[in-house]
């Protein structure tokens, strides 16, 4: 059975959001036959109430088209109620969790696919920090606890289960960025290929990227990576925002980058990469 998936992330509603991009995405919903809407993170800009408003208006419209899971952003958590954990930790979500969802970490079950959110966006805390000042509230990180929980969700989907995991952070260094997601570095693809998983989605970084990750150990499977970029003024390297549209079958697993284009006023196929299952 074939299936297809949306792939929004990082809306950032606010300053810096493109609202004729957000419509599009808006007519391509309304227009396609989704099994399922991902949405990787960072819906504020700010986390400030009327950005949580547009973004919780945005999921409703979703919902009606198709199931959506949906997982926190570093932008979409106040890190400074809790400043290397001291202060209240639930805070930081408080906006998030009252306008977009109380779940920080979701598990979305559909025929034919099982699909777990990861948090990664844990604020300034002692497992996200590095040497670089500017990674300060900016890199995410994910606990050995929590990829256990993706293990055991996957190990308990149903045979021949599409297995898709999503995060906020960028798995793989970024090509422009050249900058990690997440604090381990290349840690974060190794917990990735153990955990189970066919695909994972995630954003942050601003820039599409689509890549296949080869197993490294007797235990690990290759993964496929979809990096959406985002739909604001601030693209890595400029240019218009992308989603994804992912098609995945029995044998293959397709990543459809759509990108934006101003004089059609829709997105369309700029790439796309098949990868067998």
């Amino acid at each position: 059975m074939a299936l297809r998936f949306l792939h929004v992330s990082d809306l950032h509603f606010g300053r810096h959001s493109v609202p004729e991009q957000v419509e599009g995405v808006k007519r391509l919903m309304a227009e396609e036959k989704l099994d399922a809407i991902v949405i990787s993170g960072d819906l504020s800009q700010r986390t400030r109430t009327r950005e949580f408003e547009q973004a919780a208006a945005f999921i409703k419209l979703a919902e009606a088209r198709a199931p959506v899971l949906v997982v926190p952003g570093n932008h979409d958590t106040a890190w400074w109620t809790a400043p290397l954990g001291f202060g209240s930790v639930r805070a930081m979500y408080a906006r998030y969790r009252k306008y977009v969802r109380d779940d920080l970490e979701p598990v979305l079950r559909i025929p034919g696919a099982t699909i777990v959110g990861l948090n990664s966006a844990h604020g300034i805390r002692s497992f996200t920090l590095t040497r670089r000042l500017r990674d300060l509230s900016v890199v995410g990180a994910l606990l050995p606890e929590q990829w256990a929980k993706a293990g055991r969700e996957f190990a308990a989907a149903p045979a021949g289960d599409a297995k898709v995991l999503v995060l906020h952070h960028n798995l793989l260094l970024g090509d422009l960025s050249h900058r990690w997601g997440l604090s381990n570095r290349a840690g974060g693809i190794r917990s990735a290929l153990g955990s189970g998983a066919d695909l994972v989605l995630c954003g942050h970084d601003h820039q599409a990227k689509v890549d296949a990750v080869e197993p490294v150990g007797p235990n690990d499977r290759r993964i496929v990576v979809a990096c959406a970029s985002t739909l604001t003024t601030r693209v890595r390297g400029g240019g218009p925002g992308s989603i994804n549209a992912i098609e995945v079958d029995d044998e293959t697993i397709q990543v459809n980058v759509l990108q934006w284009s101003s004089e059609a006023k829709e997105f369309s196929r700029v790439l796309w990469a098949r990868y067998t299952r």
